[in-house]
């Protein structure tokens, strides 16, 4: 995957289009962003027996299997950002994503169950300079995140799954840089790997790799 060069190359680019991009900048104390990126993953899937009451003796438990993935989609983000110095930085986010969930008895056809993953997302961010235009950062930090899809799926009608799975534990990690563009206004580009479970009869995590931009507005 050749994800991980988009952001570098980007910001490559701007340095080069915009020669005033390393003149001073003083650093805000709060930011409000949106941002939206492709969403790239991995799946996950298991395998789940299930035994089910039988009307007769002789009766063999059911076998389930269970499969689940991120789309490759658009994945919006917004959150807030606090400066508490020129170089460091906390942040509160959340982001929505597709995801397809998908029971299958033997012998029958997939059911799909969930259908959305929210994210909360709170992260440290350490900017490695703030005194010109174009300002380079990197972030991880932790979260929780929750599968959900409609209570009339046919997975969740058929007793499969819940509605909602639930939170659980999430992290996540990346790079970018804000633009700077005049004092209260930014472009943010940015590389993310959100790291989550998957729902809990899937074993395993999932890594979805977010390249995003968006833009970004600063307060005093």
């Amino acid at each position: 995957m050749r994800t991980g060069l988009i952001i570098p190359s980007l910001i490559l680019s701007l340095l080069l289009v915009f020669p005033w991009a390393f003149a001073q900048s003083r650093a805000p104390s709060l930011e409000v962003f949106l941002e939206g990126g492709s969403s790239f993953s991995n799946s996950g899937s298991g395998t789940e027996t299930i035994a089910l009451p039988c009307p007769a003796p002789g009766c063999q438990p059911l076998s389930v299997r269970m499969t689940g993935s991120f789309p490759e989609t658009i994945r919006p983000t917004g959150g807030a950002r606090y400066r508490f110095t020129r170089l460091n930085a906390l942040e509160a986010s959340y982001s929505y994503s597709l995801y397809h969930f998908a029971a299958q008895p033997t012998g029958q056809s997939a059911l799909a169950g969930y259908n959305r993953a929210d994210l909360v997302s709170f992260n440290y961010v350490r900017y490695l300079s703030a005194k010109a235009r174009v300002q380079p950062f990197i972030t991880a930090g932790l979260g929780t995140n929750r599968f959900s899809g409609p209570s009339k799926a046919p997975a969740v009608v058929g007793g499969w799954v819940n509605a909602d799975n639930g939170w659980q534990f999430a992290w996540n990690y990346g790079a970018g840089a804000d633009l700077a563009f005049e004092r209260h206004f930014a472009l943010r580009l940015e590389l993310r790997d959100y790291i989550t479970g998957q729902p809990r009869i899937i074993p395993g995590n999932s890594h979805n790799l977010v390249p995003s931009v968006g833009v970004v507005f600063r307060f005093k």
